[in-house]
This record gives C-alpha cells, structure tokens and sequence, in this order.
C-alpha cells in the first residue's frame, strides 16, 4: 500500500495521483483539492458543487480545467448523482456531453470500458475510490462514506465489473483518495453498531471508543475489503491526509464547514490509443 504523490497544474494548484495508476498509460487520473480553480468566495477555487451559491460557469471552468489534467475534455464526462445509495451505473458510451447519470434516485459508482469517457465522483470527507482493470481495460469511480461502507458498495462495484467486463480482483489496481481519518470520524451507538454487524469478524480493531462517542477507522475497513475481495496489496494506493484535521487550504470537509464549502473531485478515464 502506497501513498499518493503530489502533483501541480501547469498554473499552479495541487492535486494528487496513484503512483501504481500513473504507470499505467491507458489511464489518466486524479484527486483533486480546493487549488487550481477560478471560483472564490467560500467556494475559492476548484469547486465542483452545483447545489451551492457558487457561478454555474465557474464551476464548469472548473470540470473543463481538472478534466485537461487528466487528457480528457469536459464534453466526455459523465458524473456521479451521490446519495450514499449502493447503485452503479455502467457507461457503454461516449455521447459527446458533460452529463449526470442517475438522477433522481442516485448514482454512487460508474464503470466504463469506453476511452475516452471522464468518470468523475466527489468527496468532501467521504472516500473516493479508482479502479482500473489493467487486463480489460475497465475503469470504475466509487463514491463511499459509512453509508457506502456499510452498503458494500466497493465489493458491489467489483462484482459488478466482473458481469460487465469480466474483472477479476487481482487484475484491479485501486486508489483511494484523501478522507476523513478514524481520529474525526467521531460517531454514535447507531452508526457503531451498524458497522460492526457488517465487519465484526474482519475488524474489530478499527473501532474504538474515547467518552461517549466511537470513532471508526474507514480507511482500514476499505483496504481490508479490498483483501478480502482478492486485490493485491502491492495494487492498492491509500491516501492517509484527513480532508478534516489536514491543511484547510488544500481540503474542505462537510464535518467541519457543514455547508459553507466546495467540493473536490476525482476523475478517472480511459486514454484512446
């Protein structure tokens, strides 16, 4: 398991990628912070949230900026509707539109085999997970916070992969994002017991109690699935900043702003050879 490493726009703003995807060169990549962009305010400057009070065309320089970086266009991305739900939607085609799939139920995976398509999901405390299938050339972006933890969303995108593509786990190489650290994830009985129905046997040691609250390590329960499903540790990248207690200039995070933030994104495609 790898750290991300840092990288910079050609203007300046930092963002970072998987050293394992970045050897890849069917695939373009990143994990994008608040650097890099054209909004201000609250929103200042690589925001990605429509649902604010943020300038509808500031936000699309945004996605047209990140979605360069990577080598794909803003025409070609096709974004997640995230309701914490466990629904995946497969992308057979590029339509040649910035698109949003899922609407209204919720989307919170998508997986392609299609070049040329940008897969984009958001984070702002919650995990944002890449995969590449490096045999079939099949990518995947998953949105996971508890909710998706406990709905095995991971597993479930995986699953999915093989029915699609054919995706075996040992062929996946998988990047996880910044998110919160077991240290702010600070929760209750209900959301604990939740988790540990789920992972009890697995994990016991990601769960502890300080006072009265429990604070539950996500990033470990993740990587543990990722085991658990066959993918192979030298495969796996796992970013350890907190969008919580890191540098507040480069994350926003819903539990410290509440809604008074932007929201980062994760873009992953497929390059036309």
């Amino acid at each position: 398991m790898s750290e991300l490493i840092e990288k910079r726009f050609e203007k300046g703003g930092r963002y970072f990628v998987s050293p394992q995807l970045e050897m890849c060169p069917h695939v373009g990549h990143g994990f994008f912070t608040r650097e890099g962009g054209v909004s201000k305010g609250i929103y200042e400057s690589l925001n990605f949230r429509y649902t604010g009070s943020d300038d509808k065309a500031l936000v699309e320089q945004n996605f047209k900026r990140a979605a360069e970086q990577i080598g794909g266009g803003f025409d070609h991305i096709v974004r997640t509707c995230q309701k914490h739900t466990d629904i995946i939607e497969v992308i057979t085609e590029d339509k040649g539109e910035y698109r949003q799939v899922g609407v209204p139920g919720g989307c919170d995976a998508l997986i392609t085999n299609v070049p040329g398509v940008v897969l984009a999901g958001f984070y702002a405390d919650c995990q944002l997970i890449l995969l590449y299938d490096e045999k079939h050339h099949a990518i995947a972006a998953v949105h996971s916070g508890w909710r998706g933890v406990a709905n095995r969303i991971l597993a479930k995108t995986v699953e999915r992969m093989g029915q699609e593509y054919g995706t075996q786990p040992k062929n996946i190489i998988a990047a996880v994002g910044p998110s919160i650290c077991r240290r702010c994830f600070e929760t209750d009985d209900d959301v604990k017991e939740i988790l540990f129905e789920i992972y009890e046997d697995q994990v016991p040691d990601y769960f502890y109690k300080e006072g009265n609250k429990w604070h539950i390590d996500l990033k470990m329960l993740t990587y543990s699935s990722f085991i658990r499903l066959g993918v192979q540790p030298y495969n796996i990248d796992m970013s350890n900043m907190c969008t919580c207690c890191g540098e507040e200039g480069l994350f926003w995070s819903h539990r410290r702003q509440k809604e008074s933030r932007g929201v980062h994104a994760g873009m992953i495609m497929l390059k036309k050879v």
